[in-house]
């Protein structure tokens, strides 16, 4: 080691090692990625890696919790602010979900299509989910008059609009400004008939 250079602790490694994985997948793609090319560009040994994720599916499945997680706090955050009426509501849950998407890039969404086959990938996708659909349902319970089990499926209908929507707009092949409206209205649209007074 050299002079000088403060060792880091273990989540500040592992931090480190998602980080030179996310810049791996942004500029080729996740086939590029493997844990030798993860250690490599982030200056360690190939065991360091394997220490922190175990195999390559390990890793791409933390860099999606990652991302995931970063989606769910920026929602949690806008939410804190956001006026309270359901059009309000409803468009900082679309906007948190679309920028999340751009800040990420087709990263995220390649991913998923990268462990769409696993099934450690499938228990954290419901996992995740769920997590998500409770944050929806807990920011937009106030302006609506549907039960949990009655609003689910709108919300997983929601989810799967916001994929889609968020998806085109990383892509470029949509304004973030038209992805966002359209959620908004998706969401203000399903919700509409059960609207609380």
């Amino acid at each position: 080691m050299a002079t000088g250079t403060k060792r880091l602790s273990k989540p500040e490694r592992r931090a480190q090692l998602l980080e030179a994985a996310r810049v791996i997948v942004g500029e080729a793609g996740t086939e590029a990625l493997t844990l030798q090319v993860m250690a490599e560009r982030a200056g360690v040994t190939k065991p360091v890696a394997y220490e922190h994720f175990g195999t390559r599916e390990g890793a791409l499945i933390a860099l999606y919790r990652q991302l995931d997680a970063q989606q769910v706090e920026a929602a949690r955050e806008a939410l804190a602010n956001a006026p309270a009426t359901l059009e309000a509501a409803a468009e900082v849950i679309a906007a948190a979900y679309v920028d999340c998407c751009m800040k990420s890039g087709p990263a995220y969404l390649a991913i998923s299509a990268a462990l769409e086959g696993s099934q450690a990938m499938h228990a954290v996708k419901d996992e995740l989910r769920e997590t998500y659909l409770e944050q929806i349902h807990t920011a937009l319970k106030p302006f609506m008059t549907l039960t949990k089990s009655k609003a689910r499926p709108l919300f997983i209908g929601f989810l799967g609009a916001a994929d889609a929507m968020g998806g085109e707009a990383a892509a470029g092949r949509m304004s973030r400004r038209a992805a966002i409206e359209a959620l908004t209205q998706f969401c203000v649209g399903a919700l509409g008939p059960y609207r609380a007074d």
